[in-house]
């Protein structure tokens, strides 16, 4: 388990360089007709790759229900490691729910979902699961990194912890 601290920070301009390369390695192997971006982490990259293949985005909401606050780095380093294992524990094994659809018909389109990073992929799996419902044509997954051994068809950050403008240990987080 790597801590927030040892996450390498991204900048809001390599993000902006990162979708702009993705939507290049992207346009090159896949041509999709509508982006679906996993909010939060998938909205500005999703947004981003948008713009630069100008097709359409929606945005749909997948949660895990952890109760439990991440306020844990400044206290004392044997309860900030107890917390930090007992969060990574409940983010293995808490399945995500879908908690925000699409609520236009995408029957038959090519989809791209877009997220931020790929960790241990229930995230990406509950997306895919529902637009297969949606009657979909095709479905391919983009992320700017990922984390275990699962890779999205499309990224462009080597394997690793990383911490975006948008994420919550964002200020933390080494540069």
């Amino acid at each position: 388990i790597q801590s927030d601290k040892t996450r390498r920070r991204i900048s809001q301009q390599e993000i902006s360089v990162c979708c702009d390369d993705l939507a290049q390695i992207i346009w090159k192997n896949y041509k999709p007709n509508l982006i679906v971006a996993i909010d939060t982490g998938g909205s500005v990259p999703g947004e981003l790759i948008a713009l630069a293949l100008n097709i359409s985005i929606v945005h749909i909401v997948v949660r895990r229900n952890i109760n439990i606050a991440r306020r844990y780095c400044l206290d004392p380093i044997p309860l900030r490691w107890i917390m930090s294992t007992y969060h990574h524990y409940l983010f293995q094994t808490v399945k995500p729910v879908l908690s925000v659809s699409i609520n236009t018909d995408i029957s038959g389109k090519k989809v791209l979902i877009v997220d931020d990073a790929l960790h241990t992929g229930a995230t990406i799996d509950i997306a895919i699961d529902y637009l297969k419902q949606s009657n979909v044509s095709e479905i391919q997954v983009a992320a700017l990194s990922y984390v275990s051994r699962r890779k999205p068809d499309y990224f462009v950050l080597p394997p690793g912890n990383y911490s975006f403008p948008w994420s919550k240990d964002f200020e933390k987080s080494e540069v």
